[in-house]
């Protein structure tokens, strides 16, 4: 009688141990959509960004255009108002009678060349005046487009600022899911193992004697094979040593995914930075401090500028050079292997202000330019 009661209290603990990993993929699936939805939100997010920074730079050309154009008709006003000036005076000083002038005149030469002169200048007047008029005119219009065209670049900055907070806020959310997905999926492998376990230790006294034989598989087949559950990159919660590899690099043979934690990005590449420039590469906005990686092994070079900000080179081994900037700080450089800390991810440079986020340039066999994006959405 107590081994039957024994026995069925370990045919229940399996049963739980069954139950528990038989739950976890359902609970990995539910945490994994929430992460899928979360870093669509965010690459949509980042993709927004980057269109809100084009419409800001294209702004700005068209502002400075603007001001060009202001800038030259002012001056071609200000020629034609000195011209008109000096005619004033002149006139003033020669009086406005002609008349009475010529009437003193006994030299019929004399009020000849006296018409003549005053016709001249009369001509000249005119002809200064109607140039001024016209200047001003088109000076008002100019500055109209102007003030027009400022308000629109307000507008546009201030949107710039929405869709960089909103690119924070969803990057944070994401990283506050994976980290939670983690959590979840480590607490139900101990409460599994736990169970199991339990189980395991439920059935060792069960059975004393020769019956013991024959209720011993029950042991063998309390625990079955605990599935392994797919990890998510998450974000850094302490610094990581410069040249330390990154924790569970999103990798696919020998090309690792430069950014490890939470990130987002859009084809941004070719992209408008006024003046007439353009994005000649992509950029991977995280979380600042988030580890950089060498993406291959190869060599890595530091730089420092005013506009890349803390920056680096990496001589691929695989032919092709690599270059990031906007580093928050520098890891590792020289000879590097895959997946090596090489910095860490900020807003230095000309990014200053802005979300933290990593520059990234793919240069094909060491020159030249390509869009990263196809590479980034097959790694990352």
């Amino acid at each position: 009688m107590g081994c039957r009661r024994r026995r069925r209290a370990t045919w229940a603990g399996v049963a739980v141990v069954l139950l528990t990993f038989a739950t976890l993929p359902g609970i990995a699936g539910a945490q994994t959509g929430d992460v899928a939805g979360a870093q669509q939100r965010a690459n949509r997010a980042a993709a927004e960004l980057a269109k809100a920074v084009e419409e800001r730079a294209r702004a700005d050309d068209t502002v400075a255009h603007l001001e060009a154009r202001v800038a030259r008709v002012d001056a071609r006003v200000a020629g034609v108002r000195s011209e008109v000036a000096q005619l004033a005076v002149r006139q003033y000083v020669q009086g406005t009678s002609q008349i009475t002038r010529l009437l003193r005149m006994a030299d019929a030469n004399q009020v000849v060349r006296a018409q003549q002169y005053a016709s001249v200048v009369a001509a000249t007047s005119t002809a200064a005046l109607e140039q001024y008029r016209a200047d001003k005119e088109d000076l008002r219009v100019e500055v109209v487009a102007l003030e027009r065209e400022q308000k629109q670049r307000a507008a546009t900055i201030e949107d710039l600022r929405r869709r960089q907070a909103e690119a924070v806020r969803e990057l944070e959310r994401l990283a506050r899911l994976e980290e939670a997905a983690r959590a979840a999926r480590e607490a139900e492998q101990r409460r599994a193992e736990a169970a199991a376990a339990a189980a395991t230790a439920a059935t060792t006294p069960a059975v004393t004697g020769p019956r013991a034989s024959a209720e011993a598989p029950l042991a063998t087949t309390a625990a079955p094979a605990r599935p392994t559950a797919p990890t998510t990159p998450s974000a850094p919660v302490a610094p990581v040593a410069p040249g330390a590899p990154a924790a569970g690099p999103a990798a696919s043979g020998d090309w690792i995914c430069p950014v490890q934690g939470p990130r987002a990005f859009s084809n941004d590449y070719g992209d408008s930075r006024g003046g007439g420039s353009s994005h000649m590469g992509n950029d991977i906005l995280a979380p600042k401090g988030t580890p950089v990686v060498a993406n291959v092994g190869g060599v890595v070079t530091q730089r420092n500028g005013a506009v890349s900000g803390l920056a680096y080179f990496l001589a691929g081994d695989d032919g092709n050079r690599y270059f990031g900037a906007h580093l928050d700080s520098f890891g590792a450089s020289g000879r590097v292997s895959a997946g090596t800390v090489i910095g860490t991810v900020g807003n230095t440079g000309d990014a200053a202000g802005g979300p933290p986020h990593l520059h990234f340039e793919i240069h094909p066999g060491g020159s030249g330019y390509t869009n990263p994006y196809p590479t980034l959405i097959k790694y990352c």
